[in-house]
């Protein structure tokens, strides 16, 4: 689930309140005064896609069982870091958590996982406790006879783990899980995620043991999400379980990343429970493998401009609405400076959110005038233009006198595996097909970036 925090803060009154509001690490839930929905200039993508992808109408959000009964859907919506996916996530799941639906579990991977170190069978744990964890809070009760397949054999793999800690003179995990029950299994997934981000010796041994017996693990898994489903049904609960997990791309490598998508989809095939992953934009070009087991769908920036540098202004006011939902207008000398810190954010919510901040922490904030000034602005982006180019190559640049000459004559740019990392580190920006790529507006206004190439 989101962490809201950010209910406890109103709209900014005043320029000390802004840096509260300007928190672009806290995602907004659709039922937030902050949300802001820009799903209707994505360009390519509409939400419907999603739905639709899940077998679900979107005109009423009632999922037919009896039609996909056999048909577990596993979905990856692809995207850069910042363009939204998570709020976006969050609407999504509202609207489709529902008796004739799903019973939606949210995943976020960066409050439960270790971004530095993991694995796909670290997630699927994960999973499993967030299930349990989402029953607990909703109250929904399930019999025992349900878990007592599932917990005994978690029980046992647990038994081989502390074995094998134990040979190497290791503390063992301290379980106690004789008798099945909820909460009883809900404390060994507690305790095996526990250690997953825990010492690197530990994880390792649960991984290789888990890792080692997957193909019996899915089995036992499926079986274990399908009692659960037959159970919400009779409850007039849900329909299905749907896991949403978010968060892959904040892992702290492409290889990580990579590995669990890629190197781990044999696995990932295996398990038959509905289920939607956010997709890093650099995996984007693993689709044509993708495609072969599940659904891809490109989650794109918003696009404020045309290659030829026409202005879109539908794109613009929504991103004003975005702003002044969470900084009081009169706080801005003129709405022009708005509009300039849109044009610089390129269309990343999260980048213009940053913008904002920057431009307030390098103010000198004047107690007799509560205004934010152009000069303001352009000072902060110079600030964060010097930084986000500190450490661009030669390379990099020579990459982005291409970008520039293939926008300047509007041209499309073809695939290549080497913009990679500009991608990862929103150097460049991509939207709808993935053949516009722009460079981050802000980088344009670096000393480094006008010299070898504006």
């Amino acid at each position: 689930m989101i962490n809201n925090n950010l209910k406890f803060y109103k709209k900014a009154k005043s320029l000390d309140e802004i840096v509260n509001v300007v928190r672009f690490e806290m995602p907004i839930s659709p039922d937030h005064e902050f949300y802001t929905d820009f799903s209707d200039v994505r360009g390519d993508f509409e939400d419907r896609m999603v739905y639709q992808s899940l077998n679900v109408n979107p005109k009423n959000f009632i999922f037919n069982r009896e039609a996909n009964q056999n048909n577990k859907v596993l979905l990856f919506l692809a995207g850069m870091r910042g363009s939204g996916k998570t709020s976006e996530l969050a609407k999504i799941a509202s609207k489709l958590n529902n008796k004739d639906c799903f019973f939606c579990v949210t995943c976020n991977l960066d409050e439960g996982l270790d971004l530095n170190d993991m694995e796909y069978m670290d997630i699927l744990i994960f999973q499993i406790e967030r299930l349990f964890e989402e029953l607990k809070d909703r109250k929904i009760k399930i019999d025992d006879d349900i878990i007592e397949d599932l917990q005994e054999w978690f029980s046992q793999r647990v038994e081989e783990v502390n074995k094998s800690i134990k040979r190497d003179g290791g503390f063992q995990m301290d379980i106690d899980a004789k008798t099945p029950s909820f909460f009883s299994f809900l404390n060994i997934t507690a305790k095996l995620k526990a250690n997953l981000t825990g010492a690197k010796e530990n994880s390792e041994k649960i991984r290789t043991v888990f890792k080692n017996n997957f193909t019996d693990f899915s089995r036992k898994f499926n079986s274990f999400v399908e009692a659960v489903n037959m159970h919400l049904r009779k409850k007039s609960i849900a329909q299905e379980i749907l896991f949403i997990v978010d968060g892959l791309e904040k892992a702290s490598t492409h290889s990580i990343r990579k590995r669990i998508i890629v190197e781990e989809n044999n696995r990932i095939r295996q398990i038959k429970v509905n289920t939607v992953f956010t997709l890093p934009i650099e995996l984007m070009s693993e689709k044509q493998v993708l495609n072969t087991f599940s659904t891809v769908i490109s989650f794109p920036f918003v696009k404020i401009k045309e290659k030829n540098g026409a202005i879109i202004e539908k794109a613009i006011s929504r991103f004003e609405e975005f702003i002044y939902k969470r900084i009081d207008a009169s706080l801005f000398d003129s709405g022009d400076i708005v509009k300039k810190a849109i044009l610089y954010a390129g269309g990343n919510p999260r980048e213009l959110l940053r913008i904002l901040k920057y431009v307030y922490i390098n103010m000198r904030l004047d107690e007799d005038d509560n205004k934010i000034y152009l000069a303001d602005l352009e000072k902060g982006i110079k600030k964060l233009a010097a930084e986000n180019s500190q450490f661009l190559t030669e390379d990099d640049l020579n990459k982005l006198k291409i970008l520039k000459d293939a926008n300047d004559n509007n041209k499309p740019l073809p695939f290549g595996e080497d913009w990679q990392r500009l991608l990862e580190n929103n150097i460049v920006f991509e939207y709808n097909d993935g053949t516009y790529k722009r460079v981050y507006p802000v980088i344009e206004e670096s000393e480094l970036y006008k010299y070898y190439v504006g």
